[in-house]
């Protein structure tokens, strides 16, 4: 979600790749269902069912926009191999624990992971790019952390499952960034490096005795035929948003998902929210409110 390409930003945003990113932000909002419902088949094995479905999508698609022989290319060049094996490894490591959490209770927390991912995002421009960073970017910064702080204090844990989804996607964005190449063909390469761990993790699941189609219902071969198309349709469409709208449009309106995912947690699926942990949660989501006011502010 982080290869942006470097190009001059719009003046204004165009209704058509607004569209695309409500799309992408609200269909990653409401994945908590998707992957609570296929709770039986387990996160792993949805995640490798996820990489050939993806890859069944993006084949066609490739073909179809002319770039199957850039991403023929791209497979024989060591260099984008590296790079795009490091973001497959590091994207998987992010969607098994997104689905583990979906389907173990903790669709709240995970949901404050993508909270603070834009904030770490900055924090890593900084530290790493060099990039210079505002003062209300300083104090967004700031307030998640106290945020994050207060949660180990007060409530007693470390957030894992937050930090890790954090960093992880930002660590892929930050590697992303290395490779020429396109969403779509960048996204191509890293799904077939992951085939075969992905088919490899489904033959030691089934000789174990884990279920790869779930109950065997109807709805859970379903859940497994469309993990590639559920994930790769949003994905694929924030590629496109990204090339057209302005950054700081695209900024603000990332925060749709966690939101939505948090809204899930709390009213769909009753998880806990104590006292203790809504007021750790406003630090965050007020680094969160003084981001997106310095991002309007600087337009």
């Amino acid at each position: 979600m982080n290869n942006v390409p470097a190009e001059k930003p719009p003046a204004a945003d165009p209704p058509r790749a607004l569209a695309n990113a409500v799309f992408a932000f609200a269909m990653w909002g409401i994945l908590p269902i998707y992957w609570k419902a296929a709770a039986a088949i387990g996160s792993t094995v949805i995640v490798a069912h996820r990489v050939w479905g993806t890859l069944f999508l993006l084949i066609p698609l490739l073909l179809f926009r002319g770039e199957f022989a850039p991403w023929i290319q791209a497979l024989k060049t060591p260099k984008l191999l590296r790079i795009h094996g490091t973001a497959a490894f590091l994207l998987t490591i992010n969607w098994c624990l997104f689905i583990w959490a979906n389907q173990h209770g903790r669709i709240v927390e995970a949901s404050v992971g993508y909270f603070l991912n834009p904030l770490l995002n900055v924090l890593i421009g900084a530290v790493i790019l060099g990039e210079s960073l505002s003062r209300g970017r300083k104090i967004s910064v700031a307030l998640a952390a106290i945020g994050v702080l207060m949660q180990v204090i007060i409530v007693g844990h470390l957030p894992w499952i937050a930090l890790a989804l954090a960093s992880t996607f930002a660590i892929y964005g930050l590697v992303r960034r290395q490779s020429p190449l396109g969403s779509l063909a960048g996204l191509a390469v890293e799904t077939l490096l992951a085939l075969p761990f992905a088919i490899g993790w489904l033959i030691y699941s089934n000789q174990n005795g884990a279920a790869l189609l779930g109950s065997g219902s109807w709805l859970d071969v379903l859940l497994v035929c469309f993990a590639g198309i559920i994930t790769a349709l949003p994905l694929l469409a924030f590629a496109y948003a990204a090339r057209e709208l302005r950054f700081s449009t695209l900024g603000l309106l990332q925060f749709i998902a966690p939101t939505g995912q948090f809204l899930i947690g709390v009213l769909m699926y009753h998880e806990p929210l104590t006292g203790k942990v809504l007021f750790s949660f406003l630090f965050i989501w007020a680094g969160v409110a003084v981001f997106c006011f310095d991002s309007l502010r600087k337009k």
